[in-house]
């Protein structure tokens, strides 16, 4: 699994192109502000585009972007709708199809342009060629996308769980409103904690937001906004896929399990001409946290500039290309290297770890049944430390958690967090795929929330998180729709974390948190039933895990043996 050290970039054919300012005018006649850099080489030429809409009060390209054009590459950045110079309103998501292929088709019109076109972005940038991707002119060849997928529901909710670190955070700033000389990361704090969630954006933000709304108000998969319309249309775009895409993602990152349906969806025939790499990486495709991982730092954004170069050179030049097509290339966590899987998820063995007495877990299931309650007050949630559902990676500032992988807390640290731990393993361990977690659980509230977290607890006793998860009672199991509960009543209930590759080491302990907080991460559950984003009082609950005799409690992991 190891990785020879990459050199640095290759030397550029030429300087970059100059800069030019140019208005290009939509369908609908707004102008949008379109910067050129034309390659100093032979033209006409291959053409990259990105359409941006984080542009501050000066546009400050991307000097790796502006850089493709030393290479041969004729480079387009677009100020997207309503955003830095341009014309028009900014409304996320809206207009970003038809201007996109606007866009697009006044570039083929161009003398510069020698027919070949690769499209280059990562989160709402790679959002912007997603949804032009079962259109594309015959003159787009591919695209290079990173940290975002298709699937949005899931983006945003696990199992009824909104995620505020995320889109209340990245609303506040997005909104186009007015902050009043307020610090935005004051702000975000505030709104993550604002109830009722639903009058947040009137409250802080002095205007309504019915986009941000649309998300609180339609938690289930089976809602009419997701089922419906542009979500639905949106989230199958990779299935009408017709050129190939190489997909860049982190394990800590927010979009890993929207991006690992949407890489699932794409035809086989296009699949494998394509590529999926996954580092140890957080959104902004850069290690994070308190662990090291050696090797898996790369030269370069949206997985390093010789991985884009190498990709574009053989995409819309013919150039030769090194790399495996039609593999999921992921950095193995604790084995410190990097594995190509020709097939994704990868064949594994299910080893099934059981909640045990004393607060164990062990390969057989207890005979006599147990239980353990704890106190849940939502006043008091569990504050997020490690994992994937996080943005706040970026700046520090209030109330921003410890992200991706991070020093957990000695074992039931609080008393609303319940630990149970393995054996030490007798011979290391390697992990390839999702998690999954069973539990029985009862509690006083007719709706409420549990979590999972999953860790290894190395030798010496330090616990790195490695995957976790969340479900709402009222959307357990995955449901689509709201389910009812009777307080009191016992329930089983499955999780399914998001994947990783991790090789745990000998001596390493297996560590299970269970709790029914992960806030920031996800929203504070109030305890009662309804529509969680209106809902402004909250309750306290009673707890309750059951395992032994007839009760199901366990997780499973996906056990790869690498002889197989």
């Amino acid at each position: 699994m190891s990785e020879k050290q990459a050199p640095e970039f290759p030397a550029p054919h030429h300087e970059a192109g100059e800069r030019q300012d140019l208005w290009v005018t939509m369908s609908d006649g707004v102008q949008l502000m379109t910067h050129v850099w034309l390659s100093k080489g032979e033209q006409p030429a291959p053409v990259i585009v990105v359409r941006n809409p984080y542009i501050g009060r000066e546009f400050r390209p991307d000097p790796e972007v502006v850089l493709l054009s030393a290479y041969g590459y004729n480079v387009i950045i677009q100020e997207c709708r309503g955003r830095g110079s341009s014309e028009g309103r900014w409304v996320p998501f809206v207009h970003e199809k038809q201007d996109g292929l606007d866009t697009l088709d006044w570039i083929i019109a161009q003398c510069w342009c020698n027919g070949n076109i690769g499209l280059y972005g990562g989160s709402y940038l790679g959002f912007n060629h997603w949804v032009l991707a079962d259109s594309l002119p015959p003159e787009v060849k591919t695209l290079y996308i990173s940290v975002i997928g298709t699937e949005q529901q899931r983006f945003i909710y696990m199992d009824g769980m909104f995620r505020p670190d995320i889109y209340t955070s990245w609303t506040v700033t997005n909104a186009g409103a007015n902050l009043g000389g307020r610090s935005p990361r004051e702000l975000e704090k505030q709104a993550r904690e604002f109830r009722p969630p639903l009058e947040m954006d009137v409250t802080l933000l002095g205007k309504q937001l019915d986009w941000y709304r649309d998300f609180l108000l339609n938690p289930g998969g089976g809602e009419k906004l997701w089922q419906e319309g542009f979500w639905r249309e949106f989230q199958h775009i990779p299935s009408r896929l017709t050129v190939p895409v190489c997909m860049v993602g982190g394990w800590f990152d927010i979009a890993l399990e929207s991006m690992m349906l949407s890489h699932e969806q794409i035809p086989p025939e296009i699949r494998d001409r394509s590529r999926f790499i996954i580092g140890p990486w957080v959104h902004s495709l850069a290690p994070h946290g308190d662990r090291d991982f050696p090797g898996g730092t790369v030269n370069g954004g949206n997985g390093g500039f010789r991985e884009v170069l190498g990709w574009f050179d053989y995409m819309l030049k013919q150039a030769a290309y090194e790399e495996e097509l039609g593999t999921v290339k992921t950095y193995v966590i604790g084995a410190d290297g990097w594995k190509n899987w020709t097939s994704w998820p990868p064949l594994v063995q299910k080893r099934t770890c059981h909640l045990g007495q004393h607060n164990t877990l062990g390969d057989m299931p207890e005979a006599d049944e147990h239980q353990l309650t704890y106190t849940y007050d939502p006043l008091d949630p569990v504050i997020t430390i490690g994992g994937s559902g996080l943005l706040s990676t970026f700046e520090p500032g209030p109330g921003q958690p410890r992200t991706a992988c991070a020093l957990q807390p000695e074992p039931g640290y609080r008393q609303d967090v319940l630990s149970f731990l393995s054996a030490p393993l007798e011979e290391k361990l390697y992990l390839a795929g999702s998690i999954e977690a069973v539990l029985q659980v009862k509690s006083t509230a007719e709706d409420t929330s549990f979590t999972v977290k999953v860790s290894e607890v190395l030798p010496d006793g330090r616990a790195y998180n490695i995957a976790d998860g969340i479900t709402s009672l009222a959307y357990r199991n995955g449901s689509p729709e709201a389910l009812s509960y009777s307080p009191g009543s016992l329930e089983e209930i499955t999780f399914q974390l998001w994947p990783i590759t991790w090789a745990l080491r000998p001596g390493s302990r297996i560590r299970v948190d269970i709790s029914s907080s992960n806030f920031p991460a996800y929203h504070v559950h109030p305890n009662q039933a309804g529509s969680w984003s209106t809902i402004q009082e909250t309750v306290t609950a009673e707890q309750t895990i059951c395992w032994g005799g007839s009760h199901n409690a366990y997780i499973q992991l996906p056990e790869w043996k690498p002889q197989s």
